[in-house]
């Protein structure tokens, strides 16, 4: 490859299009001189030597000059381009500095809402083999920048996410909401300790990768998964938590806070910690944990009596599930009660007692006007249309408009599953972003 540079060439970043005879195709427009232009385009072999390129509103007539992998340097057989139509030149820039793969992220992030499918196959197949000559810390800067996208370019977030350099895959593993279950089990059954700890940071991750990152996660790791209340945790998974937390007093404190930890497995972990956690645990900040201690801390007496009396014991030390049902009940009344009387800090604090989720966070979404997060919530209420759509319309008051025709099928339509993904993430931020619910609803 031969490129005879008569002109000084300037960043563009422009996206563009290759077309001729039986021929349209998207490009990009990575620089641009007086003279020419350098493309990059998915498949070069089969791009005639002549073609219409168009970007910027402007078509030129173009006679390709060389050719190198996906990038096409090519010339204007119809005169040269105007000064004023080239970028500043303070823009100028050569090649040979920095990383093409980073200047083609930046000209993928400035578009990616807004482009086709086609253009998305383009980037990723065109960053995929540009990956090929980066530089690790490029890759890296890659890796933040891209991590997060809902849009990314796929080829190219499974392949840095399969790095052994975790600056380069943990940003990835750690925020990319398109890597499978699949895939991330078998991350996590073959990488290293860091690459794991990256997992258990995720929004969500689901129960088959907790089970692996519990098996080979040291105590870091394990750490961050029962701190994690995105993370689905099995009930194997919850009883190797348990055996490890008997000599990991910090571990047995974030297991403890797990709502979802089944009753006998709680009253079993409390046993086996030492007696200062036990008591620790009696005066926590939770309500709930205080609750649950309580039940399982009965006196050495009152269990003698227990032995003899099973039935009794039962049902006076522990709620039956009529008592759950009946407390559920109650607190379902008050909260549509509260609603209908408009009284929106009571509906408010109702709502999150019923649903288990920070009352700071119901307030965020309230402060947000989030209609979808007030609907979800009611569903996780259990409650009917008439009785949700009074706590909604409470919530929603700063709304000018709402659309209840919108707002009900919206609701009716709400998955489960959706559900519980929006209340274990709620749970886990009182500072909830509308884009991570939307995405999960």
């Amino acid at each position: 490859m031969t490129q005879n540079r008569q002109y000084p060439r300037y960043l563009t970043l422009k996206m563009g299009q290759i077309t001729g005879e039986d021929l349209v195709r998207d490009c990009a427009v990575l620089n641009v001189s007086r003279g020419g232009a350098c493309v990059l385009v998915s498949d070069i072999d089969s791009l005639p030597e002549t073609f219409s390129l168009s970007f910027d509103g402007d078509t030129r007539e173009c006679a390709i000059a060389w050719r190198e992998r996906h990038r096409v340097g090519v010339a204007f057989t119809d005169g040269e381009l105007d000064e004023s139509l080239l970028p500043d030149p303070q823009a100028l820039r050569s090649a040979e500095r920095g990383d093409d793969v980073l200047r083609v992220a930046e000209l993928f992030l400035r578009g990616v809402h807004a482009y086709t499918e086609q253009q998305l196959e383009l980037f990723d197949t065109v960053m995929h083999h540009l990956l090929d000559n980066t530089t690790d810390t490029a890759m890296a800067q890659l890796s933040l920048r891209i991590a997060p996208v809902q849009r990314p370019p796929v080829k190219v977030i499974h392949r840095l996410a399969e790095d052994d350099d975790i600056t380069v895959s943990g940003p990835v593993l750690e925020r990319s909401p398109i890597l499978a279950e699949d895939f991330l089990v078998r991350i996590a059954r073959s990488k290293s300790q860091g690459h794991l700890l990256a997992l258990a940071g995720r929004i969500m991750v689901p129960e088959k990768v907790t089970d692996v990152l519990v098996e080979r996660g040291d105590t870091a790791v394990t750490h961050r998964v029962a701190a994690n209340d995105g993370a689905q945790i099995s009930r194997g998974g919850f009883q190797r938590l348990a055996g490890r937390a008997r000599q990991d007093e910090e571990l047995a404190k974030h297991i403890v806070h797990r709502r979802e930890l089944p009753a006998d497995m709680f009253a079993a972990l409390v046993r086996l910690v030492a007696e200062p956690v036990r008591q620790q645990l009696l005066r926590d900040p939770d309500p709930d944990v205080r609750r649950r201690m309580a039940q399982c801390m009965i006196p050495p007496a009152e269990t003698a009596e227990e032995e003899e009396k099973p039935n009794r014991a039962v049902s006076r030390t522990r709620p039956t599930e009529k008592d759950r049902e009946d407390n559920t009940a109650t607190l379902r009344s008050q909260l549509v009660a509260a609603a209908r009387d408009g009284r929106l800090d009571d509906t408010t604090e109702a709502l999150a007692r019923l649903t288990r989720v920070p009352a700071e966070a119901v307030r965020n979404l309230v402060r947000l006007g989030f209609e979808d997060g007030a609907l979800v919530l009611c569903k996780a209420a259990g409650l009917g249309w008439p009785d949700a759509k009074s706590v909604f319309t409470v919530l929603m008051t700063r709304n000018a408009r709402v659309d209840y025709k919108a707002a009900f099928e919206r609701y009716i339509t709400v998955s489960g599953d959706a559900t519980e993904r929006a209340v274990r993430y709620l749970k886990a931020r009182k500072a909830p972003s509308t884009t991570e619910l939307r995405r999960m609803l």
